[in-house]
Parts: structure tokens; sequence; C-alpha cells
């Protein structure tokens, strides 16, 4: 096995694994969150709700498809991280979908209600919850970049165009 296999194949392996573990937690974290509130989930946020758990649902499938290195594996992995890249809190709404679990790494634009903006980043190893989901009035707006999943949809892009059946090198 020469060297750029093995290289490939490590990267695969770390994104199934940080696709299947922050699918995990996400659901654990749902039907822990479901059994304390007692399933009383107001029904303005049960689509929310349905979209993240198909979130963290694919994002399991995805990541045992990539660790069998499927096709699948890597078209399913898009979509997943899509819905991750961009997260926002805002007066009447919050979402954050992150199926990487255990690592939080963002870059964000935060309008306080005292005025102003503010440029940042947060990097966050220890992480006990794969999504937000509120109704709940904030006074802050804030809107982030997860890097994570940006970083793994280039990773994507790079392997899907190397996959692509056109693509044939004579």
């Amino acid at each position: 096995m020469t060297d750029a296999v093995r290289d490939r194949d490590g990267l695969r392996y770390a994104v199934a694994l940080i696709e299947i573990q922050g699918g995990l937690v996400g659901l654990w974290a749902f039907l822990h969150d479901l059994i304390q509130t007692g399933a009383s989930v107001p029904l303005t946020l049960l689509p929310g709700v349905l979209f993240i758990v198909l979130v963290l649902a694919a994002s399991v499938v995805a990541g045992v498809a990539l660790w069998q290195d499927r096709r699948l594996g890597y078209t399913l992995s898009v979509p997943v991280q899509l819905a991750q890249v961009v997260w926002f809190v805002s007066a009447g709404l919050t979402v954050r979908i992150s199926a990487s679990g255990w690592l939080l790494a963002d870059v964000f634009l935060r309008a306080p209600a005292a005025g102003g903006l503010v440029v940042g980043w947060q990097f966050d190893a220890a992480r006990k919850s794969g999504y937000a989901l509120s109704l709940a009035p904030r006074e802050d707006f804030t809107l982030a970049l997860n890097l994570i999943a940006l970083v793994i949809l280039v990773w994507l892009g790079i392997r899907l165009r190397g996959l692509l059946p056109f693509r044939r090198v004579r």
C-alpha cells in the first residue's frame, strides 16, 4: 500500500469517525432532551426537530458508508455537512446542528444588543450536544461558520471530483 493511499484512507476514517460519533452523540442528546421535556415540542418547531433528527441519523449512515469506502458515504456526507456549515442565533430563532460531536471550531459575527459588531472565533473540545433549536428570545444576533464542516466539505469535493466516472486517466 502506498503512502498516498494510506493518507487518503486515514482522512476517510477520521471523517467517518467524526460523522458516526457526532451523529450518535446528537441523537443521544436529542433522546435525552425529549425525555426531559416529556415530548412537549411546540408544533412550530416540529419541522426543525425532524430536520435535525434526519441530519444526525444521516450523519451516522454516511459515516458507516465512508468507513466502508462506499460512494454513498461521500455523496450523503455532502448534504450532512452543508446542514452544519452555517448556524445562527437571532431574536426569535436559534438553529445549530453539529455532527462533529466532541469538537467545535467556528468563526462568528455577533451583534450584541448594546450595539457594535464582534468578530471572533471559538474552539471547544468538550461538546455535549449535537444540536440547538429554540424559539426563546435572544438579545444578541450571531452568525457563524462551522470550520470543521467546511474543511470536510472541501475534502469531500476533492474526493468526489476524483471519483466521478468521466474523470478517467488515459
